[in-house]
């Protein structure tokens, strides 16, 4: 991944075996370290989305057991890997054939049928009717090889799947501008602490290549500071949850000393009026 500003990437990240023991937000049902270095790196990857043009970028998470998942979903814990679809047949006959022209007839080929599904509707966000005018222009994939595996080897990413019936394509493709990019897999990673260490670089990287590009949004913002999430008007469609409420005082340490209020003076009254 680029360190530099990238308007149009999407990242998706595998989940984890580690979760919480209640109900919460996605992102934060799955509690391993190395969970937490990948999800580090997608909110590093689209920091730009809540700022300057947030229906740009946007991460996801890949599960077992929902397929394409957001972040901010509430979700209960659940057991389900890759692992448990395998070998195991859907009932009643196929309906479908995979875009690799292979038939749906277990769970794990439905399982890929549905991140294909929750794929074409999170890439075209918030133009669901054309997909020509999608703002996906790079998904990033970083998930282990049992789930990009079961994903590529049955062309998710790269075609349409079949109704037996007529014969003719569902679900649309991808975006055809996204550029899809698998980093765990092109690169020789010896294990996990590799990959962690690797993200954790990319992740100093995008936030020393932010420094000026931050001075220039809060210019353009007439130097306001932001938080990471809002907790006013949280029922209102057209408000950016994500980056619209002003933080703390404690944030304004480092506020340059014209946007400083000056000191107010006291007004004694007119003795004489």
């Amino acid at each position: 991944m680029s360190a530099q500003r990238t308007r149009g990437r999407f990242v998706l990240i595998g989940c984890g075996a580690a979760k919480a023991s209640e109900t919460v937000e996605a992102r934060d049902l799955y509690t391993s370290s190395y969970f937490a270095v990948k999800r580090q790196y997608a909110e590093a990857a689209v920091q730009w989305a809540r700022i300057a043009d947030r229906q740009a970028n946007s991460w996801s998470i890949l599960s077992a057991e929902h397929a394409v998942l957001p972040p901010r979903l509430e979700v209960a814990p659940y057991d389900t890997t890759i692992d448990n679809l395998r070998d195991v047949p859907i009932a009643g006959e196929p309906a479908y054939e995979l875009p690799s022209g292979k038939s749906v007839e277990t769970e794990l080929d439905r399982w890929a049928m549905r991140v294909h599904s929750s794929l074409g509707d999170w890439l075209r966000r918030p133009y669901a009717a054309d997909q020509q005018e999608s703002p996906c222009r790079e998904l990033v994939v970083l998930a282990g090889s049992d789930y990009v595996d079961a994903l590529r080897e049955r062309d998710i990413f790269t075609g349409r799947p079949t109704a037996l019936r007529t014969g003719r394509s569902t679900y649309r493709a991808l975006p055809p501008k996204a550029t899809v990019r698998f980093p765990f897999q092109e690169r020789d990673f010896d294990g996990m602490f590799e990959q962690m260490a690797w993200l954790s670089d990319r992740v100093d990287e995008v936030a020393e290549a932010a420094v000026p590009a931050r001075r220039s949004e809060l210019t353009a913002f007439d130097g306001g500071y932001q938080r990471e999430c809002a907790t006013w008007q949280t029922d209102h469609r057209s408000v950016d949850l994500e980056g619209t409420e002003q933080t703390s005082l404690d944030a304004f340490e480092d506020v340059d000393g014209r946007y400083l209020a000056t000191k107010q003076t006291r007004l004694e009254p007119d003795r004489d009026g």
